[in-house]
């Protein structure tokens, strides 16, 4: 009997030792090597240069009143907050929102600079300013420059879209 006592304790020993946990040195992860190290760092330079290409198209669509082609880099459910508008909700709001101010007004001699691009996964921010002249249908051409805040998403199929918009001003408001 005493025996079979101390063979059943030395087996609950064992079974123990073989579940409990292991070492703090062995159970802590390998820092060696980060886990951000392990996967593909996105091309910063290369989503800037696609952001760059479709800005300048942007902005030639808007010179020409072209409001399809720019809306073309909107996604179908982009939310864009232009200065004294409410905001223009998806795709289809992107369309009768720049269709609307176009046929009111043009837009000439447009200057737009992307200052700063940070990515992160599927998402890239980009802040940047403008210039540009804008002409109302029957008045007086206004000078404005401000600044612009633009998230842009990379779609299911690899494109970049942008997701939310939004601009203001740098000039005073006209009281």
């Amino acid at each position: 009997m005493r025996f079979r006592t101390s063979l059943l304790a030395v087996l609950l020993m064992l079974v123990a030792l073989a579940c409990s946990p292991k070492s703090d040195a062995a159970s802590k992860p390998d820092t060696a090597t980060p886990v951000a190290a392990t996967a593909a760092a996105p091309d910063e330079g290369a989503i800037r240069r696609v952001i760059d290409s479709m800005n300048t198209r942007f902005v030639a669509a808007l010179e020409r009143g072209d409001s399809l082609t720019a809306v073309a880099s909107y996604a179908d459910d982009a939310v864009i907050m232009m200065p004294n508008e409410q905001t223009w909700r998806g795709l289809d709001g992107a369309k009768k929102g720049f269709a609307g101010f176009l046929t009111q007004a043009s837009i000439k001699n447009a200057k737009v600079s992307t200052d700063d691009v940070m990515v992160r996964g599927d998402l890239a921010v980009e802040t940047g300013h403008y210039e540009w002249t804008i002409v109302p249908k029957g008045g007086k051409e206004m000078k404005d420059k401000g600044k612009y805040l633009t998230v842009w998403k990379r779609q299911a199929d690899g494109a970049w879209k942008i997701v939310r918009d939004i601009n203001n001003s740098d000039l005073p408001a006209k009281m």
